[in-house]
């Protein structure tokens, strides 16, 4: 989650920052099935990909 916060958050549109502290609401095991399977139908799905995308980057 600091990956999308420190490369991503501050620049995000409102509803796109909301959406992430929803997401934060979710339980852990939740958050990481959707890191390492993610689901293209979850509301999640463009953050998870921010976060996805950077994570390699970042490797």
């Amino acid at each position: 989650m600091t990956t999308y916060l420190q490369h991503h958050f501050d620049a995000a549109e409102p509803q796109e920052q909301r959406l992430f502290q929803a997401l934060l609401q979710e339980q852990d095991p939740e958050i990481m099935g959707l890191i390492n399977e993610p689901d293209p139908t979850s509301i999640y799905n463009p953050i998870i990909r921010k976060i996805r995308d950077t994570l390699i980057t970042d490797a």
